[in-house]
């Protein structure tokens, strides 16, 4: 049997365990793991790898991670990245607890991305199911930090991203229909201080340099560096500065965010940003922060995933869009190492990061199945 000609016993093999599917990530969820928390969050890679370990994989717990393997056939391994972490505080789940309507599941990490990894599990079983290994070997990273920038673990991505012929990233699905994600935006972001002279204002007016006036200067021009044809989109966040309506401000800053779809338009306002001079010569500027995350650019290569993605749903007779996003996810690391990536593949739901996040129960087994599609490639 092909690969392709599987894909409907591995679907009617997941719809038959989506209650035990559905118990598994429960377990999970109330397991609560908030990136400030490591050790809550270690405590649920420990029961993921002990869950994963009855299937024979080769676990390993890293500071910043989970890394697991499993043997499959020829060629660079096929990596499954995600992350363990959300951004919930503990107790969340005393207000906002594991409730069904529907075919809606609510739950605080549901959706981003605890859902995922309960699909990486039982992909993997479902191929067992069916009498057939991967395609490739596969390993599997989970990490802890993905949601405050992944600074802990974003060097052993991209070393086990080197390693890979592939990258398949269990985030959710773009939108309410759960679309394949083929592009996302880098993200970069800036702390600007303006170190001026502080000076009475009713009587040493003319003695003061004003941080505040040199900041708010600066933000008008460049807020004209905006190019939305582009997608290129600049947002001061925060700002703050001053010690009082009477003190011409001797201190100021803004924290700013910028995001593009391409490296080449996030390094160039990198550096204008970096070559700006005060516009007052008593006043100093100070730039600090960078680029956090490089863009998922589309490549042949990722392209060429997306299209398997979307005849293996045809199998399942699903209709699978793509979409570019505006948000960040660790498979930014991997695409730009030059590793083909496709994001996206984890649940169809909502809510993310909000008291309505949710999946779809009935989405839970197609997207698993067109998961194990993917790993069956070779």
């Amino acid at each position: 049997m092909t690969a392709v000609s599987l894909v409907p016993h591995r679907l009617s093999w997941l719809q038959d365990r989506q209650a035990e599917m559905l118990e598994r990530l429960r377990g999970w969820v109330e397991q609560e793991t908030p990136t400030a928390e490591p050790a809550r969050v270690r405590a649920l890679a420990q029961a993921v790898a002990g869950e994963f370990d009855r299937d024979s994989c080769r676990a390993r717990l890293h500071e910043c991670a989970l890394e697991m393997d499993f043997d499959g056939g020829a060629g660079q391994p096929t990596l499954l990245l995600g992350h363990l972490d959300t951004v919930y505080p503990v107790g969340t789940l005393a207000t906002s607890p594991w409730r069904q309507q529907g075919e809606r599941v609510y739950a605080p990490g549901v959706y981003d991305m605890k859902a995922g990894v309960v699909m990486a599990l039982y992909a993997l079983r479902a191929l067992a199911a069916a009498g057939t290994q991967p395609g490739r070997p596969v390993k599997l990273l989970f990490v802890f930090d993905e949601e405050t920038g992944s600074r802990g673990s974003r060097t052993l991505t991209e070393s086990v991203a080197q390693e890979c012929g592939r990258v398949l990233v269990l985030e959710p699905g773009a939108d309410a229909d759960g679309k394949l994600k083929i592009a996302r935006k880098g993200i970069a972001v800036y702390r600007m201080q303006a170190h001026g002279v502080a000076a009475h204002a009713g009587v040493d007016f003319e003695q003061g340099a004003s941080a505040i006036t040199e900041l708010a200067r600066q933000l008008t021009e460049i807020a004209d560096w905006v190019n939305l044809d582009r997608g290129l989109t600049i947002n001061p966040g925060i700002l703050s500065g001053g010690s009082g309506v009477n003190v011409v401000a001797a201190e100021a800053e803004v924290r700013l965010e910028a995001r593009a779809w391409a490296a080449a338009d996030q390094q160039a306002f990198d550096a204008r940003l970096r070559g700006l001079a005060p516009r007052d010569a008593r006043v100093r500027l100070e730039i600090s922060g960078g680029i956090n995350r490089p863009p998922m650019e589309p490549t042949p290569a990722s392209l060429e995933l997306a299209a398997q993605a979307q005849a293996l749903a045809a199998e399942m007779g699903m209709t699978l869009a793509t979409a570019r996003t505006g948000g960040g996810s660790d498979g930014n690391f991997t695409a730009a190492l030059g590793a083909p990536t496709l994001d996206g593949l984890g649940a169809v739901g909502g809510g993310a990061h909000s008291t309505g996040e949710h999946i779809l129960a009935s989405a839970l087994a197609p997207r698993t199945a067109l998961l194990a599609g993917l790993l069956a490639l070779p």
